[in-house]
């Protein structure tokens, strides 16, 4: 990032696992099609962008000549490459995603090769005026299935990991940062344990500096916590946060005292409900306990909700950022925490992470509030992108475009 406060429009990308690539050829269709889309509706030269390259795309990469002609097409697409998305490995679109989405774990070699071959992509691809870029990872793996030996295993894999990252950026002069992403129901669920693991971490691996937290706005709320005071802690604690993923989860409030409307509102939840993607539920009993389900279904299913135990369900799914409403007037989008994530930015000018939309759930949407064609798509994205501005601009942090940012010239 620049030393100057703020972000400019080019530097405020998207995540593109919202499209299918699973290899070379799909991801550069993508980019030309997708990427330049949305670059192009907000009027930009060029545009910041992280890409999601799965563990095929990212393989093939490794031939000399594939990189070099991949670097190119960035570079005539008009994509600054400062970015990556490392969490889903391979299939992200078809099929049952659910908990696979976070298989390889940390304890499994696979997630180190493929971490690292993105590491030396992201070195290759940075733009010249920049010399840091960050990859977003697993948060280690599902809690439900992990165990010690597990966590011994990941340990030794983020050491190897961190070792060969400080020799990348001795060798290219390019700082990479893999950034562990915290998210419900998985090892690094809340702040509370990202402040142990980093504290652990620091003391312990010599080139701890290349590990970082990437903070899932949405999946910090869907937690119920309060996003300004996480992120005042962990930059007290100096956890490094590499990447600010912009989110917004689904809130739905159950009426306590009206069971007909309850029940209502609970069948219109229930169109949120899909088979690909797992959507983790969080609520608060009266007495303020933590209820948790693995996913929505086993939610709606669930005597509390439906008694009127839960006056509120935290839903993971990514529904878009300036919506504030869904289908009826009880379901609702957490921009609250967007607001208190904003709000921490402009208090605190020095730090300045990569800030990413991810809105990667726009195709399983109900069908009431999903885009009908791909140009509908990538409208919802730039509006995002658009929506994003806004906040920054109300708040002094939206700096006009930078000359530097012209020519998205690449290190090969």
């Amino acid at each position: 990032m620049s030393a100057r406060a703020g972000w400019n429009a080019a530097q405020i990308g998207y995540c593109s696992n919202v499209h299918p690539a699973h290899d070379v050829a799909g991801l550069r269709a993508s980019i030309q099609e997708h990427f330049q889309g949305v670059r192009r509706q907000r009027g930009l030269a060029v545009q910041d962008s992280g890409l999601w390259i799965s563990a095929q795309a990212a393989a093939e990469l490794q031939v000399p000549e594939v990189r070099e002609a991949f670097i190119e097409l960035l570079h005539d697409c008009g994509l600054r490459l400062t970015s990556l998305n490392g969490f889903p490995y391979g299939q992200f679109h078809e099929g049952a995603v659910k908990a696979e989405v976070y298989r390889p774990t940390w304890a499994e070699p696979q997630r180190l090769e493929y971490s690292l071959q993105l590491a030396h992509l992201l070195a290759a691809a940075l733009p010249l005026d920049c010399q840091q870029g960050v990859i977003s990872s697993v948060p280690f793996g599902y809690a439900a299935t992990w165990d010690e030996a597990q966590q011994q295993q990941a340990e030794t894999h983020l050491r190897q990991l961190t070792a060969e990252l400080a020799s990348l950026h001795r060798s290219s002069g390019r700082k990479i940062l893999v950034c562990l992403e915290m998210e419900a129901d998985c090892v690094l669920e809340n702040t509370d344990q990202a402040l142990a693991f980093f504290k652990h971490w620091q003391a312990t691996d010599p080139h701890h500096g290349y590990l970082a937290l990437c903070f899932d706005v949405c999946h910090q709320a869907v937690v119920f916590e309060d996003c300004y005071q996480s992120l005042q802690r962990l930059l007290d604690a100096r956890v490094p946060v590499g990447k600010i993923q912009l989110s917004n989860a689904l809130i739905c409030q159950l009426p306590f005292a009206d069971r007909p409307r309850r029940q209502q509102v609970l069948q219109a939840l229930g169109n949120f409900a899909e088979a690909t993607y797992l959507h983790q539920v969080k609520a608060r009993d009266m007495a303020g306990q933590l209820l948790a389900w693995a996913d929505l279904p086993g939610a709606l299913d669930a005597a509390e909700p439906a008694q009127g135990q839960c006056p509120e369900l935290r839903i993971h799914f990514h529904v878009p950022l300036f919506s504030e409403q869904f289908l009826l007037a009880e379901l609702s989008g957490s921009q609250q925490a967007l607001l208190r994530t904003f709000d921490f930015l402009a208090a605190h000018p020095n730090f300045q992470p990569v800030l990413e939309v991810e809105t990667y759930s726009w195709n399983v949407l109900p069908g009431a509030l999903r885009p009908d064609s791909e140009q509908a798509l990538l409208q919802g994205i730039a509006a995002e992108l658009q929506w994003v501005e806004g906040q920054l601009r109300q708040r002094h942090l939206l700096r006009t475009h930078s000359s530097a940012l012209e020519a998205p010239a690449h290190a090969f």
